[in-house]
């Protein structure tokens, strides 16, 4: 299953943001676990899909409002037979003044930025206060299409208005606790090493012993938080990878396949036809060409 992802605005007069539409397919690669500075925003428009974000996962459908706290592990899977299409609107808080020492950052930004908030992940049409939220993020989306003279003026008000809604209708109100937030910490340093080490051989026996778990409890505490095993996580990474190379480069598949950790082309070709329905052969004859952007 995969994802392909065209930006629409970014970065103009001088007041940085990341706005663009999403649209995952079932049948290519997912957007696998990673994570950014930026406070993500986003609108489902249409169809369903599996978030996973930090230890939550749940399903989405058209009208969800979807919210990533800046640096937070997250994923998508669009749901089988399914496509998602969402619109997301990203900025960073030292855009809207975390980095600035005052009361106003240190009360709401500093704490969203650097985990001590928690921001509930998922707004359903039927939660309090989503008409005002929906609302204040559709005026956002118009601002940064539309691009009026001094529209960035008004686009940083709506920012600390969305921010306020949060908080007014308690979407920013949990605390980690210390026990959580060092798995969470030990997970994302988990997650950056099989991202640099995928073409390695890696065992979950290695990968334990390397971050000072037991077999059992690691086993245990990738599932809780990842929904899925650590093999499997392995295994979509690999394929991810070997999507990239086949749509945008020219190396033989016989070199795609040790490039990504795979042992034997068999097994390579036999997981790739499991996961997206056609060989790596159709894959490449089908989507080369096509820009694949996260």
């Amino acid at each position: 299953m995969a994802k392909s992802s065209s930006y629409i605005k970014d970065d103009p007069s001088g007041f940085p943001y990341d706005f663009y539409q999403t649209h995952l397919i079932d049948g290519q690669p997912d957007i696998m676990y990673h994570w950014h500075p930026e406070l993500e925003i986003s609108y489902v428009k249409e169809g369903r899909g599996t978030y996973h974000i930090n230890y939550e996962a749940f399903d989405s459908q058209t009208g969800d409002i979807i919210l990533v706290q800046p640096n937070a592990m997250h994923s998508i899977q669009v749901a089988t037979g399914q496509e998602l299409t969402t619109n997301t609107f990203g900025i960073n808080l030292d855009n809207l003044g975390r980095s600035i020492i005052d009361k106003y950052s240190q009360r709401y930004l500093q704490p969203l930025h650097n985990g001590h908030f928690k921001l509930t992940p998922h707004i359903q049409p039927d939660m309090l206060g989503y008409q005002a939220i929906k609302t204040c993020l559709f005026d956002i989306f118009t601002l940064v299409s539309e691009q009026s003279l001094y529209f960035d003026m008004l686009l940083k008000s709506k920012c600390h208005e969305l921010l306020y809604l949060f908080f007014k209708y308690r979407y920013i109100n949990r605390h980690y606790t210390d026990n959580t937030y060092q798995n969470y910490q030990k997970l994302r340093e988990l997650i950056d090493y099989i991202n640099e080490h995928y073409a390695e051989h890696l065992t979950i026996s290695f990968l334990a012993d390397y971050f000072g778990y037991s077999r059992t409890h690691f086993m245990s505490i990738f599932k809780q938080h990842t929904g899925s095993s650590c093999l499997e996580f392995i295994l979509q990474v690999r394929l991810n990878k070997a999507c990239e190379l086949l749509v945008q480069t020219s190396l033989t598949i016989q070199d795609i396949t040790s490039q990504v950790g795979f042992s034997n082309q068999s097994n390579f070709n036999r997981q790739f036809k499991k996961y997206y329905k056609l060989t790596p052969r159709q894959y490449r004859q089908e989507f080369s060409g096509k820009i694949l952007r996260e």
